[in-house]
């Protein structure tokens, strides 16, 4: 995912809209979890002298087990980012920056800790193992189901 801000200047510009698909090689940090591809990234890039500013969304998509009942989920989120390069973390080399490493350092900072099938899942009984999203279980565990 390469800008070359040699052309936009080029060009006569000083901002550029932009609209990328990849193939993320990242390792997710959830058990039983996987990023699906392609995770798209849009926004715009601004040049200010040496330095460039780059606000825009990430859509990636994450398939998995739920954390609490273990059914299969998959779920899709949005994220907006704002990153600054040139002198720092995201250099410009070249004319040019790259957004692969801070697009996936976004992914892996906003993965949730729970992988969730929905936010009020109840999770699976203690004592049988019955998904509790499906209605209550027999047995008289300790929280009353």
């Amino acid at each position: 995912m390469i800008i070359d801000l040699n052309a936009i200047k080029r060009s006569g510009k000083t901002e550029e809209s932009f609209f990328f698909e990849y193939d993320a090689d990242i390792e997710i940090a959830l058990p039983d979890a996987e990023l699906l591809e392609p995770v798209s990234v849009q926004g715009t890039v601004f040049i200010a002298g040496n330095t460039a500013e780059v606000e825009g969304e990430i859509v990636y998509t994450l398939k998995g087990s739920c954390t609490r009942c273990l059914a299969d989920t998959e779920k899709t989120y949005a994220v907006e980012f704002s990153e600054s390069f040139g002198e720092g973390e995201y250099p410009i080399v070249n004319g040019k920056i790259d957004l692969t490493k801070p697009v996936d350092d976004i992914i892996i900072m906003n993965t949730p800790v729970a992988f969730l099938c929905r936010d009020d899942c109840k999770g699976l009984c203690p004592e049988c193992g019955k998904n509790l999203n499906e209605g209550e279980c027999k047995c008289n565990n300790k929280d009353g189901r």
